[in-house]
């Protein structure tokens, strides 16, 4: 019995001692402390000096990026830099870490769909949209910017159809419901206008959460569905939250007491 418990004790010990080999083995190698430093820093500016930093870092502590670290961090960076508004850096570290994705990388081709979309390249923008559907036909958030891209397109037949899907698949979505609810209401295009359904989801948005920019769809639905006089009650309603708020500018409010003027004299508001 003493013999077994000794074997069975050399047993245990070896599969210890191999675990720990086996995670060594395994284990990332170290990061530099800009690195670490750059994934919790907050300010944008801050991160992407520090990733700047860590994609600069030498080897003369004996700390070198593996490739796959190196794509990671150019990534990182391309985020920070386009809340930076610095579009065009931003696209040469999402190409950088694209192009080293063999199987397509969603939220990377979402990101550099944004990008390509505030720099104005609106088919290179859709583009991206497109591969990250093909990858992931359920990533709302992409299908969601998709539509919105496609509405400054003018192609609002397929924008209407992504955003009936978003709001299938995301019910308790007040951002979704109000968007649909918007291009029900006001789209230029006389086919895509159906008052009753634009009312129905934003009445949604508004139970969810009742803003002033909500109202303001609530107010264009009815005006769309011919209820002016529930119109001008809303969008009153909408004017009346929104001077509330100190940090909205006058622009804005110049937008609503316009579109006020329009539901008064019994006209519907058209993008």
């Amino acid at each position: 019995m003493r013999c077994h418990w000794k074997i069975f004790s050399a047993l245990i010990l070896a599969y210890l001692l191999f675990g720990q080999s086996a995670q060594a083995l395994t284990m990332e190698p170290p990061l530099p402390s800009s690195c670490n430093e750059a994934k919790i820093a907050l300010d944008p500016q801050a991160k992407a000096s520090l990733y700047t930093r860590c994609l600069d870092v030498d080897d003369q502590f004996g700390i070198r990026l593996e490739k796959y670290q190196r794509d990671e961090m150019h990534f990182h960076r391309a985020n920070a830099l386009f809340e930076l508004r610095r579009y065009a850096e931003a696209l040469a570290d999402y190409d950088l870490f694209i192009a080293n994705q063999q199987g397509g990388h969603v939220w990377a081709l979402h990101q550099r769909g944004l990008t390509h979309q505030a720099m104005g390249q609106r088919k290179l923008a859709a583009a991206d949209f497109n591969k990250a559907l093909e990858l992931n036909a359920d990533a709302l958030g992409v299908r969601f910017d998709r539509s919105q891209l496609l509405t400054e397109m003018g192609m609002y037949q397929p924008a209407l159809e992504d955003l009936k899907r978003v709001t299938t698949s995301s019910p308790e979505s007040a951002s979704y419901a109000n968007a649909l609810a918007w291009l029900l209401a006001t789209c230029p295009d006389a086919k895509i206008h159906d008052g009753n359904e634009a009312v129905r989801f934003a009445l949604k948005a508004v139970s969810i959460d009742r803003n002033a920019q909500y109202l303001d769809t609530l107010a264009a639905a009815h005006a769309r569905k011919g209820d002016f006089k529930q119109a001008v009650e809303t969008q009153q309603a909408a004017l009346d939250l929104l001077r509330k708020d100190k940090t909205v500018q006058g622009e804005t409010i110049k937008e609503f007491t316009s579109r006020l003027s329009l539901y008064t004299a019994g006209k519907p508001y058209k993008q």
